[in-house]
């Protein structure tokens, strides 16, 4: 009887052991992945048209909305 026990308790630990490996694959895959921008430049360029103010082309940041000082 206490080697049935014993290899009961040795799947089980197999088991919890086979699904946290699981998880942590799964969850350092999704970390990996890049992140697309939320926005593209002509999307960011219209907004800031839209609101009036000047968008700036830039090859380092991709661009910036500056406020028109004149107003």
């Amino acid at each position: 009887m206490a080697r049935m026990r014993s290899a009961s308790s040795v799947r089980a630990r197999l088991i919890r052991l086979g699904v946290g490996l699981s998880a942590s694959a799964a969850l350092a895959a999704c970390a990996t992945a890049p992140i697309p921008p939320t926005y593209s430049q002509a999307e960011l360029k219209a907004e800031c048209e839209r609101h009036g103010f000047w968008w700036h082309p830039d090859e380092l940041t991709g661009g910036f909305c500056e406020h028109d000082s004149q107003m």
